[in-house]
């Protein structure tokens, strides 16, 4: 029993972790939108992504960030 709670603890961590990154980088997107919006949506839109806006951009940046982000830190 106290290997499954250990195990859905991770998990609602790993998932609040996808949740404030998806929050974070809307906002950084937003944010950075505000100097730079048109010349990386004119980037995106050469690369054939149309359609999204700054914070869309981020948020989805984010979200996967949330994903592949390092679990293990190694000292030197």
């Amino acid at each position: 029993m106290e290997a499954i709670i250990k195990l859905l603890i991770v998990v609602a961590l790993m998932f609040l972790g996808c949740v404030l990154g998806t929050l974070c980088g809307a906002f950084t997107g937003w944010f950075v939108g505000l100097f730079f919006g048109k010349t990386i949506l004119n980037f995106l839109a050469a690369l054939g992504i149309t359609g999204f806006k700054m914070w869309q951009v981020g948020a989805v940046l984010g979200f996967v960030g949330g994903f592949f982000r390092n679990s293990v830190s190694v000292k030197n």
